[in-house]
């Protein structure tokens, strides 16, 4: 398998690492505007403007990869998959740009702007995966596991653990969409309808398993609420999350100093978020930092309906490897990044096993490609999966 990774972030860096292990996987082309033009083993780095698209096109025609990884911002979505669709090369990303709809009449406020290249990728008789990560992504492909237990599915709660163990700012991953999430309003899907709230509404106490117990948990705006009610017929879903930096989240959304309104500053018109995304550095995580060694990322899926009438509860709680075992492993990872990553490449070995073409998130994967992504998350070391009925 011939595999191009557009980015070589956080998240890109580590994915590559993870493919470069697999014996399937025969080489690799990670290209970058901060990379340099070297190879290493199987991989080719390669430096590239995201923003010039026939530079992005030319570069799929010249080494005619399988699968087409965006692990850069969302925002190339569009580009690459056009580029994917010219080439016929199977597309994978990991988030949408989950921008409003501007057609009134879309059943959702927000649009999944990889939809539009739908009919273009069957016509070539290819795949687009979308949304791979581990939320979305790994989160998908649980409520649909759990879909699958009930006669009649009526309630899903996705409830994350994002525990940095500092209470210090950091940026874990890419800055621009962590400000965006906290500054975006949370989507939610009520008695069969879209609905839009504030962000950080709808504060609860969920009870974690063990070590985090009880924690208030609020609303995010997160791309599995844009996609599982297309696929998965249900009639309530949203996904909460504790952050141990919540507060400080919220005092920055508070601030106005997340707005896209443009100011002006002297002859320069700028907007708060612009600026804010300019000023903070890409990475404020130190791995290594004895203060983060316990920071870890879990998931929480719960899924209540009913099976031969009788009203039932199943929980899934995925937890992810802490940082300080995270740290072990030598990737430059983090708490964040490394389970993104994981799942992405669990997410890419499984492309060939897919059957159905077009551009399809993870809870819309054939139940066999989905038992194989599953299995491959069990043998994970440090992943713990716990299933529970209540």
């Amino acid at each position: 398998m011939k595999i191009l990774v557009f980015g070589h972030g956080a998240v890109g860096s580590v994915l590559v690492k993870l493919l470069e292990k697999e014996h399937a996987v025969t080489s690799i082309v990670s290209a970058d505007l901060r990379l340099d033009e070297k190879k290493s083993g199987k991989i080719h780095f390669v430096r590239i403007n995201l923003k010039k698209k026939l530079r992005v096109l030319k570069l799929l025609e010249a080494h005619k990869p399988d699968v087409v990884i965006n692990a850069a911002s969302p925002m190339f979505n569009a580009d690459i998959l056009e580029a994917c669709a010219v080439t016929g090369s199977n597309y994978m990303d990991l988030a949408a740009c989950w921008e409003p709809d501007a057609d009134k009449n879309s059943v959702s406020p927000y649009k999944i702007e990889q939809f539009d290249f739908d009919k273009q990728f069957r016509w070539k008789n290819i795949v687009g995966l979308i949304e791979a990560g581990v939320s979305p992504g790994m989160t998908n492909l649980f409520v649909r596991t759990c879909a699958d237990e009930f006669d009649v599915l009526e309630d899903v709660n996705i409830r994350l653990v994002d525990y940095s163990g500092s209470d210090d700012l950091h940026f874990a991953w890419s800055k621009e969409a962590l400000l965006d999430e906290i500054n975006s309003k949370p989507l939610v899907y009520r008695n069969g309808a879209f609905k839009i709230m504030e962000p950080f509404s709808g504060v609860e106490e969920y009870e974690f398993p063990k070590p985090y117990g009880k924690q208030k948990v609020n609303l995010i705006c997160q791309d599995e609420i844009g996609t599982i009610p297309f696929f998965v017929k249900l009639k309530n879903i949203d996904i909460k999350d504790y952050d141990n930096q919540v507060e400080m989240h919220k005092f920055l959304y508070k601030l106005g100093i997340l707005s896209r309104k443009k100011m002006k500053f002297g002859d320069v018109e700028i907007s708060p978020f612009d600026f804010a995304n300019k000023v903070l550095p890409d990475i404020q995580f130190d791995g290594e930092d004895k203060k983060f060694e316990s920071a870890q990322f879990a998931f929480a899926v719960e899924a209540t309906g009913k099976i031969k009438r009788k009203k039932k509860t199943l929980r899934y709680y995925v937890s992810f490897p802490k940082q300080k075992n995270i740290n072990k492993l030598c990737l430059n990872a983090n708490f964040i990044s490394y389970p993104t990553a994981l799942s992405a490449k669990m997410f890419v070995m499984a492309l060939s096993h897919v059957k159905t073409k077009g551009i399809i998130p993870p809870e819309a994967l054939d139940k066999y490609v989905r038992a194989f992504v599953l299995a491959q998350l069990k043998k994970a070391k440090g992943v713990v999966i716990k299933k529970e009925w209540f």
